[in-house]
């Protein structure tokens, strides 16, 4: 059995996530976005159909880097809601944990992709759309 702690820190994986179906209009935040797999802090049901993937924020400091981060910034952090079947979040979260952890995956797991050109979910986890993608503003470390 795999759990969320046990994620390989021996070799870098990336999850992508794209909600965004037109390739012309992928051009925003919260159309697509790519998180390292060391970012992901933790998922947890949000609905009887939504799971919710919670990273680190991409969008670390806004200058004053190596100062001892506010408590008031703890919050910070970036989320992908992904649409899965009824009541199976633990097959999601274990199927993207597996993934993060099989060396024979490529670096770049796709979790969810709406493109129209040709849809893509991992396999295994139950996933059939992407929801929202946050990315929470740089937080100001004060």
């Amino acid at each position: 059995m795999t759990y969320i702690g046990e994620i390989n820190k021996n070799k870098n994986k990336y999850l992508y996530f794209r909600t965004e179906a037109t390739d012309a209009n992928d051009d925003a935040t919260g159309d697509s976005a790519l998180f390292p797999a060391t970012s992901l802090m933790g998922m947890q049901p949000t609905s009887d159909t939504a799971l919710t993937l919670y990273f680190k924020s991409m969008l670390r400091g806004s200058g004053n880097e190596g100062a001892a981060d506010s408590a008031a910034n703890l919050d910070n952090n970036d989320s992908v809601i992904v649409t899965i079947s009824a009541n199976t979040h633990l097959v999601a979260m274990k199927a993207i944990i597996e993934a993060i952890n099989n060396d024979n995956y490529p670096a770049v797991l796709t979790i969810a992709n709406d493109d129209s050109g040709g849809t893509e979910y991992l396999a295994g986890s139950g996933i059939s759309a992407c929801g929202t993608i946050s990315v929470a503003a740089a937080y100001t470390n004060s």
